[in-house]
C-alpha cells in the first residue's frame, strides 16, 4: 500500500487522499494511513498548495521542490531589466525623499531603513537625514538616544574631526552590527574595566578615576569609538569636533548648542556620557547565531536598497561580502521573502529584490519631468552614482573626472582659440638672442659682452 501511494505521489502534483483512493479503488482511511507513514519518512508533505482548493492536500517532497524551482524560474523570465538610470530614479522614491517624514516617529522609520549603513557623520545630520525628515532638528535625534530607542556606532575615522558612523535600533544592534577586535593596551583596558564596573560616565569622571592626561585620554576614547567598542548618549561630541575644526565664531556655536559652556577646560569632543557598546560577551541575553545574523543583515540590505546587487555592497561593511550573503538570499528566495532576477541591466547577474520593488522599479523606466530636481549627498544610500553605477559621462567629463573647460560653440560660430601669452624667462631670452645673432651674423655674442653692454649716450 505504501509503495502504491508513493508511486502515485511521485507522478502527480498536489493531490488529495480522496483522489488517490478513487484512482486505486480503495477507501480513504488506508490511503491516509499510508500517507502518514510516508510523511514520517519525509517523502511527502501536506498543506495548502493549489488556489481555491478545499481540504488537506499532499505532495511528494521532490515534486514540490521541482515545482518551486520551475515557478521561480518562470518569475525570473517575466522580469525585463531596466536601464541603470531607472535605478537612479527609483532609489530616492524608495527612501521616501520625495515625501519626507515628520517627527520622532519619522526619524525612527528612517533609522530602521538606514541602520547599519556606514555614513559620514559630517553629512548624516547636514544632508542625509534632512533629505528624509521635514524640519529635522539634531535635538530630536538626541532625544531618541536618551530615551534608549537608538544608538550609534563608529566604523572608521576619515580624518581628525570626522568619521563614518552607523545608527541602530536598540533591539536590532546585536543582529546587525559587525564584531570588533578589542584593543589590549593599558589605557584602553583601564577605560574598558572602569565602564564595565560603573556604567556610563562623563569624561571628567573617567579622567579623575584613571588619573590620565585629558588630551591623551580623549584620543584613547575616540580610538575605541572608531574601533566599534565605545559610544556616547548623544552626537554632540562629533558636532563639537566639527565646529572646533571649522573655527566658527562664538555666536554661531551658541546658537547651535543652545548654551555657552562655563567650563574653562572643556575639550571639544568630550561632551556627553560614554558607555561601552554591547558585544556578545558583555550582555546577559541570547546571542544570535551566525545564520540568524546573516539572515537579519540580508533582510536589512533588501529593506534599505529595494533591489540588491553585488555592486551596492561597496559602501557596506558586511563580513564575507556578497558571496557570504548569497546562500542566505537564495534561501530567502525559496521561502518567498525575496525575488531573484536580472532587474537592472549592466549590473551583476545575481540580483535580489523585495516583493513588489521590481514592479515599482519598472515604473521608472522613463524619466518624468516633475518640475524640480532631487538633490542627495554623494554618500547617501539613495544615490547609486559612484557606487553601484559609474558616474554618467558628459561632454565636459567624458575622459576625466575633473571638469574640463571647452569651447561648446558650433564649428561655424566657434571663435579662434589663441594661446595664452607666456612671459619668457631670462634663460629663454638669452637663448633666443643667441639664435638670432647666429642666424644674422654667424657669431654667438660673448657672455661677458652681453653682461657689460652699455647703451650709447643720447
Amino acid at each position: 500500500m505504501i509503495d502504491l501511494v508513493s508511486c502515485y505521489a511521485r507522478t502527480h502534483g498536489p493531490f488529495t487522499a480522496a483522489a488517490v483512493a478513487a484512482r486505486l479503488g480503495l477507501g480513504v482511511a488506508p490511503v491516509l494511513s499510508a500517507l502518514a507513514d510516508l510523511e514520517a519518512q519525509d517523502r511527502v508533505v501536506h498543506g495548502g498548495f493549489l488556489p481555491g482548493q478545499q481540504g488537506q492536500e499532499w505532495c511528494d517532497a521532490n515534486v514540490l521542490r521541482q515545482l518551486k524551482r520551475r515557478s521561480l524560474a518562470a518569475l525570473r523570465r517575466e522580469v525585463e531589466p531596466v536601464e541603470p538610470e531607472a535605478l537612479a530614479r527609483f532609489l530616492p522614491e524608495w527612501h521616501g525623499i520625495n515625501q519626507p517624514r515628520r517627527g520622532l516617529d519619522g526619524i525612527l522609520d528612517v533609522v530602521e531603513q538606514l541602520q547599519g549603513a556606514p555614513l559620514p557623520a559630517s553629512t548624516l545630520e547636514a544632508e542625509i537625514l534632512p533629505a528624509r525628515i521635514a524640519d529635522y532638528r539634531n535635538a530630536d535625534l538626541d532625544e531618541l538616544f536618551v530615551q534608549g530607542e537608538v544608538l550609534w556606532r563608529g566604523f572608521d575615522s576619515t580624518g581628525p574631526n570626522d568619521g563614518r558612523i552607523g545608527l541602530y535600533l536598540i533591539d536590532h544592534y546585536l543582529q546587525l552590527a559587525p564584531f570588533s577586535e578589542l584593543a589590549t593596551d593599558n589605557t584602553t583596558t583601564s577605560v574598558r574595566t572602569l565602564l564595565e564596573q560603573r556604567g556610563a560616565l562623563f569624561f571628567d569622571q573617567i579622567s579623575t578615576a584613571l588619573q590620565q592626561f585629558p588630551n591623551d585620554l580623549l584620543q584613547v576614547l575616540w580610538a575605541m569609538v572608531w574601533n566599534g567598542e565605545l559610544t556616547n548618549d548623544t552626537l554632540t561630541p562629533l558636532r563639537s569636533l566639527r565646529q572646533s575644526a571649522a573655527n566658527r565664531n562664538r555666536s554661531e556655536r551658541r546658537s547651535n548648542r543652545g548654551f555657552r559652556s562655563r567650563r574653562p577646560n572643556r575639550l571639544p569632543g568630550s561632551e556627553g556620557r560614554w558607555t561601552l557598546l554591547p558585544p556578545p560577551g558583555r550582555i546577559h541575553v541570547a546571542v544570535p547565531t551566525t545564520t540568524e545574523r546573516q539572515t537579519a543583515i540580508a533582510a536589512q540590505l533588501i529593506e534599505r536598497h529595494g533591489v540588491l546587487t553585488k555592486e551596492m555592497l561597496a559602501r557596506e561593511q558586511v563580513a564575507g561580502g556578497f558571496a557570504g550573503l548569497y546562500p542566505v538570499l537564495k534561501a530567502m528566495e525559496e521561502a518567498g521573502r525575496v525575488r531573484r532576477g536580472y532587474f537592472v541591466a549592466g549590473l551583476g547577474a545575481a540580483q535580489f529584490a523585495s516583493p513588489g520593488a521590481e514592479d515599482r522599479l519598472r515604473d521608472f523606466r522613463t524619466a518624468i519631468d516633475v518640475g524640480q530636481a532631487v538633490v542627495v549627498a554623494a554618500t547617501d544610500p539613495a544615490n547609486p552614482w559612484g557606487n553601484a553605477l559609474a558616474w554618467p559621462a558628459t561632454p565636459q567629463h567624458r575622459n576625466t573626472a575633473t571638469p574640463q573647460h571647452r569651447n561648446t560653440a558650433t564649428p561655424d560660430t566657434a571663435t579662434p582659440q589663441h594661446p595664452t601669452p607666456q612671459h619668457p624667462t631670462a634663460a629663454t631670452r638669452r637663448r633666443n638672442k643667441s639664435d638670432y645673432c647666429q642666424r644674422t651674423t654667424g657669431r654667438i655674442p660673448e657672455p661677458h659682452a652681453r653682461a657689460t653692454h652699455q647703451l650709447p649716450a643720447r
